[in-house]
């Protein structure tokens, strides 16, 4: 329980961040009538989980969170860039890039922001990756490790969710059924992120890159991605 509740915190869908205003190219999606209800985010999002997030974010999120444990500065950047450098479109980058830059000021603002990490620029993973491995200091390494792999995709998922739910007409009661459908998918990403080879390292989604690059011209928008 002293591990879970500073992660808690983290994964909250009211981390004053400003991930409330990204979509992460589902908006576009919804716009080209690629998903028009929930039965489609679920299966976008399941995807999402399997060809991308499983094999890209989350096994970066394992190495910046080993190497903050190790308090390695250098480390912990070059594993951040890397993650920025895949970021196949404009949105999605900047995206990465601003909500990692609010997330540090704000771990600054907390004083939860150690001395051997400032001045590094961070993206969202590496930053809550240094946030999660402060906040869960003390604790063993490998479990501290899986709860806040968890707490990161269970933020994502729940991000996703509630993006869809203001773009469609979603409903409280059918976000939840997504939710809890997705939560077993979550887990056996989560744990599989630790066992992906660095060489092996990579995300496959090229409908949500096209996606997300026509969004950036769409007339009508309520999210920045």
């Amino acid at each position: 329980m002293a591990r879970l509740l500073p992660l808690l915190f983290l994964a909250g869908p009211g981390l004053p961040i400003g991930a409330f205003a990204w979509s992460q190219g589902m908006a576009g999606a919804i716009a080209q009538g690629l998903i028009t209800g929930g039965g489609e985010v679920g299966e976008w999002l399941a995807g999402v989980l399997e060809y991308g997030y499983g094999r890209f974010e989350l096994p970066l999120f394992v190495r910046c969170f080993r190497a903050a444990r190790r308090e390695d500065g250098p480390g912990l950047a070059a594993w951040s860039r890397r993650l920025l450098a895949g970021r196949e479109t404009a949105e999605l980058w900047e995206e990465e890039r601003r909500l990692g830059a609010s997330l540090t000021r704000l771990l600054a603002d907390q004083g939860l922001l150690p001395g051997w990490s400032r001045g590094l620029e961070l993206g969202h993973a590496a930053a809550f990756a240094l946030a999660a491995a402060v906040l869960t200091r003390g604790e063993g390494e490998e479990g501290a490790l899986m709860d806040s792999l968890r707490a990161f995709a269970w933020n994502w998922l729940e991000n996703q969710v509630a993006a869809a739910a203001r773009a469609l007409p979603l409903g409280q009661t059918e976000g939840v059924r997504i939710l809890l459908e997705l939560m077993p998918k979550l887990e056996e990403t989560a744990a599989g992120a630790l066992d992906v080879p660095e060489d092996r390292i990579g995300s496959s989604l090229p409908g949500l890159s096209l996606v997300s690059m026509a969004h950036e011209d769409q007339p009508s928008r309520l999210f920045r991605s």
